[in-house]
């Protein structure tokens, strides 16, 4: 009977803050596109000019979250840098494209120009400052299995 090879299973490693920042953000996005940073509505319950740009940051939300929870799944740094990579690409778009590409109700005391711009805005760049120190953080990481010299 031949010998049997011991190898060893590396344990994942636990998910660090950053890892949990980067899905909870898109989370609260979400909850906040959805509960209070809505879109107007007018009186006779017509669309607004604003409610395509809900749409669209409603999708940029659920995209985030998306690649926020398959980068929690990825197993090596090359997968985990490119999510890194996509989640600052669509905090960018978060950021940018109310107001500008997308348009927006006239009055700025609407809901849209008051809460919905500001609230896209700040999240965006939340998404990507998180996106980005994840990336900081795991090119100062050892690579597993070497034993740090003392």
């Amino acid at each position: 009977m031949g010998k049997k090879s011991k190898q060893k299973v590396q344990a994942r490693p636990a998910a660090t803050a950053y890892d949990v920042a980067v899905s909870v953000v898109p989370a609260a996005y979400l909850c906040g596109i959805r509960l209070f940073a809505r879109p107007c509505v007018h009186a006779d319950g017509s669309a607004a000019a604003c409610a395509f740009t809900g749409r669209v940051l409603l999708g940029l939300g659920i995209a985030a979250l998306l690649l926020a929870f398959m980068r929690l799944t990825g197993a090596d740094k090359a997968t985990k840098r490119s999510f890194d990579l996509f989640l600052v690409i669509v905090g960018v778009l978060m950021a940018a494209l109310p107001g500008t590409a997308l348009s927006l109700c006239d009055d700025p005391a609407m809901a849209c120009r008051a809460i919905m711009l500001p609230f896209s805005r700040v999240m965006g760049v939340v998404l990507c400052l998180c996106a980005i120190a994840c990336e900081l953080v795991a090119d100062h990481e050892e690579p597993t299995g070497r034993k740090r010299r003392r």
